[in-house]
């Protein structure tokens, strides 16, 4: 039984490098890379427990890219995102959030719907997808503005469905106003505003784990497990 379990032991690199290895293989091409947003017709609106944008969805361009990304110039962002607007303090969670959150495509100009159709950053493929997201208020001392971070979490998924995982924020300002105002705001007691933002995203080299992989890894846990229970006993 010994040798058995100095088996099964010797034999779980192989097993973690096969399944890894069978992942990678199944996951290649995943969306990699990195961009920046900038909004030049989509504007992001503040009301009562909502952030959501004007049109919704609405057009942005992309710059800066690299990896995967170079191959767009736009895409398609819509909310809402929904919060606790009565929340004390400058932080607030997500709680509700339209997904996908980003459809990405190419338009005749960045981030412009001209006219000609924006097909391409509203048909569901290569997207990003929110899992967990966050509202920010920062106002530095002697500043009139509001700073308004709002941090994005989630995965990114090429054409052909392959997830790699996702991360970034998008950024805006409040000209001459207060964190009260703006607090004032998200709670309902003054009216709604809206500002132009910007914003920044990555999607990370790691995958996201496959089904089937995590399946095959609890198999050879457990059957190290089992071998161990037989020696016990």
């Amino acid at each position: 039984m010994k040798n058995q379990i100095v088996a099964s032991i010797a034999a779980l690199p192989f097993a973690l490098g096969t399944a890894f290895a069978g992942a990678g293989v199944a996951n290649a091409g995943g969306l990699t890379g990195g961009f920046s947003i900038g909004s030049v017709m989509t504007t992001i609106e503040l009301s009562q427990g909502q952030l959501t944008f004007d049109p919704n969805p609405g057009p942005v361009g992309l710059a800066v890219t690299n990896g995967s990304f170079v191959n767009f110039n736009s895409a398609g962002i819509q909310g809402p995102l929904n919060f606790d607007g009565s929340t004390t303090g400058t932080s607030y969670t997500v709680d509700y959030f339209t997904n996908p959150f980003l459809d990405f495509g190419n338009l005749d100009f960045p981030g412009v719907d001209a006219g000609g159709g924006t097909g391409s950053i509203e048909d569901g493929i290569n997207t990003f997808s929110l899992t967990k997201s966050t509202i920010d208020l920062m106002q530095m001392p002697d500043n009139p503005n509001v700073d308004i971070l709002v941090s994005l979490h989630g995965f990114f998924e090429d054409e052909n469905g392959h997830k790699t995982h996702g991360k970034g924020d998008l950024t805006l300002q409040l000209a001459d106003t207060s964190v009260a105002e703006v607090q004032s705001i998200f709670n309902g007691t003054s009216d709604a505003a809206s500002a132009t933002f910007s914003g920044a995203l990555v999607a990370e080299m790691k995958k996201v784990p496959e089904p089937t992989v995590l399946f095959g890894l609890g198999v050879v846990t457990a059957g190290i497990v089992t071998s161990r229970r037989k020696k016990n006993s």
